[in-house]
């Protein structure tokens, strides 16, 4: 701000406006092959000006970045409204285009508060107060599903089945409140990295399978794609093919094909050639801007993409029908805001240890989200200043999560994905985490854009959100290979894919027969739907088998094993934690000694240090930006 005022006093209009950052930088294109590195940006400190058009360029680039995984939830949740015979297309329509609205509405404003960093008493503080957003929450989407299908299924409507989604929600958001006044040790005692990288990796793979699902044309007609058994009056005679005995029934069924909606005016039988390759091309595109693209275009590569699709979607025919029409454009308000629609608020019992479940994951992957925006923005990844933004970001998550929920939309964590962005701009200024929530809450108050983003046929999000949720699988890898794979390790991630991958390809071996009693209490029969709910969602199992595991099995030591016959191969080829040594082969206890070799290494040490030995990356010296 110091230099704000001295270039204001100074009529410095230019710098006020554009600050000083290199351009030719941000857009100039990147060559595959060439050889040589191009030379860094100058770096933008969390309190640096970067003048207001920069500002509002670098804000644009995070919404941009951040858009293709806000909407999506809210769509694939806005779709199973089309199964409730109470509403009409219109109604459908409308529902779909007001929570996409409300997501990003509620985004913008705690986003605002998220970097801020609002200071409370006793020196805390509500909010990160670094360039760090928030967003709608992957992690829910399989309970929201789970949870709004069960409600339908028992004779409610969407309103109804969604309004005990976010009452259930709303309640259960204080469990990261609760977290964030837990000592960080007993954090990284229950939930390590083996535990939180194996429960995100079967999320990932989860949310891919409803990402494929929408590319072959929508989740319905891919559940129904060999058509769907409608029973016909009787009677009706069938035939034992082994026996040829003859036997008649009073009911009879008969199979009807079931064509994709979702797609505009095109109705096609799931896995068409036309929904696989508008999907396709969303693909292709990024791999495009990946090669081709400069740092800004591969900041917002998703929702390019996603526009390249929609704009060939838009100009293709199937039979002479289209792929996106206007009605939903028209029918869309011009302005919009929360509460415009409303659903009566409840609390569905079976839903809630399996949210509490999910909250407790998104807290833990906010610890190491904040940690990761420090080391980009070259902050303090430990100590006191560390541990007042870790936990400004848990009751940050917290009090979205209720208000997301009263605020009729689903909840939000903190987001990972913009600190790419940080890393590719070298722009870690508040200003642009300001200016990112202003873009979004103008992109949510205006009705259009809402009624824009659902005109999206189902094949072309698909081939966009496939892509978003295998990066969540990415991230859980990335997450477990920070750790060694001791027996141990490789024993507790094991058993939590096992279950976790098991029920997700085969959801329901716990839904048939396993506790199928129809002369339950009402009480037994909410902790039955509980159990069911979290045996039949793969990662909620696979979790609990992590921290249980992970609980009752000792630590491992590092493995010891004869010294290789080549000292100069024990050094270049010896696995950090593995220790090297051999038994004295003669007589003379100084040879044995110089023989023997102990290399360790301790992670927990190495990973909060850098080259230069410093507790704190970036605090004490300065590093290249590459």
């Amino acid at each position: 701000m110091g230099r704000f005022m001295t270039a204001w006093r100074e009529k410095r209009y230019n710098y006020i406006l554009l600050g000083d950052y290199d351009y030719k930088y941000l857009c100039m294109p990147v060559w595959p092959f060439k050889a040589g590195k191009r030379d860094p940006p100058t770096f933008f400190a969390t309190d640096a000006w970067l003048g207001i058009l920069t500002a509002m360029v670098m804000g644009l680039q995070h919404a941009m970045a951040m858009v293709g995984g806000l909407i999506t939830p809210p769509l694939l949740i806005s779709a199973y409204a089309a199964n409730d015979p109470t509403l009409s297309t219109t109604d459908v329509d409308t529902i779909a285009q007001y929570l996409v609205s409300a997501a990003l509405l509620v985004t913008s404003i705690m986003t605002a508060i998220q970097v801020t960093g609002i200071p409370l008493p006793y020196g805390r503080q509500w909010g990160a107060g670094i360039l760090s957003v928030m967003g709608i929450s992957f992690t829910t989407y399989p309970i929201a599903v789970s949870t709004i299908s069960a409600l339908m299924a028992d004779g409610h409507t969407f309103r109804e089945a969604y309004g005990y989604l976010l009452g259930t929600l709303a309640c259960v958001g204080i469990t990261p409140v609760v977290i964030s006044f837990f000592p960080p040790r007993v954090l990284k005692r229950i939930f390590p990295p083996i535990v939180c990288g194996v429960t995100i990796v079967l999320i990932g793979i989860n949310l891919t399978g409803a990402g494929m699902a929408n590319w072959g044309g929508g989740s319905f007609c891919n559940t129904y794609a060999d058509g769907l058994w409608i029973p016909q009056a009787g009677p009706c005679t069938v035939t034992n093919a082994t026996s040829g005995e003859v036997t008649t029934l009073s009911t009879c069924y008969t199979n009807v094909p079931i064509m994709c909606s979702g797609n505009g005016d095109v109705m096609l039988p799931f896995g068409s050639g036309p929904y696989v390759g508008l999907g396709f091309s969303v693909f292709v595109m990024l791999v495009i801007i990946e090669l081709f693209g400069s740092p800004f275009l591969r900041n917002c590569a998703v929702i390019i993409s996603l526009l390249f699709g929609y704009m060939l979607a838009g100009v293709t025919r199937a039979d002479g029908k289209r792929f996106v029409t206007g009605t939903k454009i028209a029918n869309a308000p011009a302005i919009t805001f929360l509460w415009v629609h409303t659903f009566p608020l409840n609390v569905y019992g079976p839903a809630v240890l399996p949210l509490i479940i999910v909250f407790t994951i998104t807290s833990i992957e906010t610890v190491g989200d904040v940690a990761a925006t420090e080391e980009a923005s070259f902050l303090q990844t430990s100590g006191p200043a560390h541990n007042k933004r870790t936990r400004g970001a848990l009751l940050n998550d917290g009090i979205s999560g209720i208000f997301s929920a009263l605020a009729t939309s689903l909840p939000l964590t903190t987001f990972a994905q913009n600190n790419g962005i940080i890393a590719l701009t070298a722009v870690a200024s508040r200003q642009a985490g300001w200016a990112c929530a202003g873009w979004l809450f103008i992109f949510g108050l205006i009705g259009k854009f809402g009624g824009v983003i659902t005109t999206i046929p189902n094949c072309v999000l698909g081939g966009m959100t496939t892509f978003l949720f295998a990066n969540v699988i990415a991230s859980g890898i990335k997450i477990m290979i920070s750790q060694h794979f001791t027996r141990r390790n490789r024993f507790v991630i094991a058993c939590a894919l096992a279950l976790g991958i098991g029920v997700t390809l085969v959801p329901n071996w716990a839904q048939n027969n396993l506790w199928n009693n129809p002369n339950l209490s009402e009480g037994v029969q909410g902790v039955r739907d509980a159990l069911i709910l979290i045996l039949e969602t793969g990662f909620t199992l696979g979790a609990l088998t992590a921290i249980v595991l992970n609980l009752l099995l000792p630590d491992e030591k590092g493995l010891t094993v004869p010294e290789p016959d080549t000292p100069d191969l024990s050094v270049q080829g010896a696995e950090p934690s593995v220790r090297y040594s051999s038994k004295p082969q003669g007589k003379d206890p100084l040879q044995s000694q110089d023989t023997s070799m102990h290399m360790t290494k301790d992670y927990s040490t190495d990973m909060q240090k850098n080259d230069s030995g410093s507790d704190t990356p970036g605090a004490n010296n300065k590093a290249p930006l590459v």
